[in-house]
């Protein structure tokens, strides 16, 4: 609960200063004044103080009138202002009262600055001294200790909630967002139901998480639980395609080719089976194996005494000419390798000319039926013409044109099929592509490696006989190398097995949690509240002689929790005084459910000159009459109004009721004595 108990506002000037006191009660309040005597001044002046002016508006502009920032007009003279602020006093449910002060115009105070003091300062008249600093309207006002926001929260005793932004992170439920369910400004709020529902904070169904809070709706619970889910899955997926590209990047750094592991998290591990393999003159062959066979190779080597290339020489001979034999066999392959690439990048290239020609035949096959949707005939489809409908170029004499044509509708969809079919090809030609730049990567490497060591065996064959054989110590050097890489991507890929093993187990969860959500229906609190929502609505507007449309007809909807008709939203097919009777409706409706339900309403209702477009007095007359029944039952309603003074007093004879009545002419900022 929120209770407002009085509102201060302080001009200082060249020459005397001016200010204005309200005070509220319990109940319904109704602050009386003539058309710009500064009601709409004193509403602002209650969101300004609270540090929600980001409700109205993106921008840190101050939602106060130039009598407060720039000159005030004073026994008919401007006066320059030099200093002005706004206190409120208020109470939570626990009986606590405090007093808040926020500068309006200083040179020593910022406005972001709110400070707070103890107690009832303002209706009691007391020094305001000791008092506890908190700054708004920047970052970290509504999650630190220190802003007020966070503060206020607390005070009023809400536990507000972490919702998703449209990017995917989480910021609190911002109270700007909720306080469009308390409070209707006069200038942009009438426009619309929830027309003031911030959407600069990039929440993701803002109005609907919002209606949920202040309902504390079973279903708001679970809609944050299923955002968190989504939001994991979100990250899992990310940090499962960064393992695979952390992993693909290091085998590809030695010229070896993943298989089998899945580009997106899978739920089951037990059907993927990764393999590694390297491409070699007698093709692909598993990295395993390769390595079994370097390293019975290397351990030969090690065991056997290095030879010298006397004594090697007819051996360095033979194997001269197998090198040879070997490395002609190495460039056979490397060179159809090579022309594998060269036609598979043909072929990549044809499918993106395909690929551009499909799309853009498929925008002109859509603007040609948004024309003909328009009424053109110049883009009518083929029947007798010998014209192209998408080019409008003539076809030539004897052109087989069927008679039954596609419609614009169904040559879009076939152009649309052929564009994912070729999409498709184009996804598969590149992972080709990408294989065969590995082969080819691999085989050249061994090429290399061949060369090398035909260079080392001359060297050998022309050194002094008692000179090591350099075609051995070459080779035990290559091998150890080629081992140690190796050995590097298995274990590399047997550590990322194992990673991907454990984000499967989370995922698998993550799914399972989120189908289990999905699956789930309203409770039936929620159901109940709802219910009560929809009743209050519908009797409300029976009592404000609603008649646009049947008022048993109006429903809440389920997804959007907003008056609905026939399964769309009240708008346009309402008159504009039926539009208020709805926002009168709906926001008592939230009030009223609160005060039977347990619900985060703040049980405060603050209307700026509820009777917009002239509605009629019976309306406005019904409108009080609900609203002291709501007071006399624990809610705290401010109404602003420029209604005649003895139109008012009549229409409130016989309910509960504070009234605060300016005499005519009189403004509410006025001189101070």
């Amino acid at each position: 609960m929120l209770k407002l108990r009085h509102l201060r506002i302080r001009v200082e000037t060249t020459g005397p200063a001016c200010g204005a006191d309200i005070p509220f009660g319990d109940g319904l309040n109704i602050l009386r004044a003539d058309n710009s005597s500064g009601k709409s001044t004193c509403m602002q002046a209650i969101i300004y103080s609270l540090g929600l002016e980001g409700m109205l508006s993106a921008k840190r502009d101050v939602p106060l009138p130039h009598a407060m920032t720039d000159v005030i007009e004073v026994d008919g003279r401007d006066l320059r202002v030099v200093n002005s602020w706004v206190a409120l006093e208020m109470e939570n449910a626990r009986g606590q009262v405090v007093t808040v002060r926020r500068s309006v115009k200083s040179d020593t105070k910022d406005r972001a600055l709110i400070e707070e003091f103890d107690g009832p300062c303002l209706s009691r008249d007391r020094e305001m001294i000791r008092s506890s600093d908190y700054f708004v309207r920047r970052p970290g006002a509504a999650q630190r200790e220190q802003g007020f926001h966070f503060h206020l929260a607390e005070f009023i005793g809400w536990d507000i909630p972490r919702v998703s932004r449209m990017d995917g992170s989480e910021v609190p439920l911002y109270l700007e967002c909720l306080f469009p369910y308390f409070f209707v400004e006069q200038k942009h709020g009438w426009s619309g139901i929830q027309a003031r529902i911030p959407t600069h904070f990039m929440i993701r169904d803002v109005s609907k998480r919002a209606a949920e809070f202040v309902l504390a709706l079973d279903e708001y619970q679970a809609v944050l639980q299923r955002q968190r889910l989504e939001a994991a899955a979100g990250v899992m997926e990310a940090e499962w395609r960064r393992s695979i590209d952390r992993m693909t990047g290091v085998a590809k750094a030695d010229s070896v080719v993943l298989r089998g592991l899945p580009p997106r998290p899978v739920e089951s591990w037990q059907a993927v089976d990764p393999e590694a393999v390297i491409a070699t003159s007698n093709g692909w062959v598993g990295v395993d194996s390769e390595l079994t066979r370097q390293r019975e190779r290397f351990t030969y080597l090690v065991q056997a005494p290095v030879a010298t290339a006397g004594e090697d020489s007819a051996a360095l001979e033979a194997r001269v000419n197998e090198l040879q034999e070997m490395l002609a066999v190495v460039n056979n392959i490397t060179s159809l390798a090579f022309e594998e690439l060269q036609d598979s990048t043909s072929r990549r290239d044809g499918i993106e000319l395909r690929v551009g020609a499909l799309e853009e035949d498929l925008q002109r096959h859509k603007d040609a039926a948004l024309l003909r949707r328009l009424g053109s005939r110049h883009a009518a489809v083929i029947s007798g013409d010998s014209f192209c409908p998408t080019c409008q170029q003539p076809l030539p004499d004897g052109f087989d044109i069927t008679m039954a044509p596609m419609t614009p509708d169904e040559s879009i969809d076939y152009i649309e099929q052929e564009l994912r079919t070729f999409r498709a090809m184009r996804t598969d030609m590149l992972r080709i592509i990408d294989v065969a730049q590995l082969k080819l990567s691999g085989l050249r490497e061994e090429g290399a490696v061949i060369r090398r060591e035909i260079r080392a065996v001359k060297q050998s064959l022309i050194s002094a006989d008692s000179t090591p054989s350099i075609a051995s110590v070459t080779e035990r050097v290559r091998l150890e190398d080629s081992i140690s890489a190796l050995e590097k991507v298995q274990e590399e890929l047997f550590g990322t097995v194992e990673e991907l093993k454990a984000r499967s187990a989370l995922w698998r969860a993550n799914r399972a949690n989120l189908k289990q959500l999905t699956q789930r229906e309203r409770t039936p609190r929620d159901a109940a509240k709802v219910n009560a929502l929809e009743a209050s609505l519908r009797q409300q507007l029976h009592e404000y002689h609603f008649t646009s449309l049947a008022p048993e007809s109006i429903e809440i909807a389920a997804d959007t929790y907003r008056p609905t008709h026939e399964g769309f939203d009240l708008g346009f097919d309402l008159s504009a005084s039926d539009m208020i009777r709805v926002i009168w409706a709906y926001l008592l409706a939230f009030l009223e459910t609160s005060m039977h339900y347990e619900a985060n309403h703040a049980r405060l209702l603050v209307f700026d000159e509820p009777r917009q477009q002239e509605t009629n007095r019976m309306s406005f007359a019904a409108l009080l009459k609900r609203a002291a029944t709501d007071g006399s039952g624990g809610a705290q309603i401010i109404f602003a109004t420029s209604e005649e003074h003895d139109a008012l007093t009549a229409m409130l004879d016989g309910f509960p009721h504070n009234l605060n009545s300016m005499p005519a002419g009189q403004k509410i900022l006025r001189r101070l004595a």
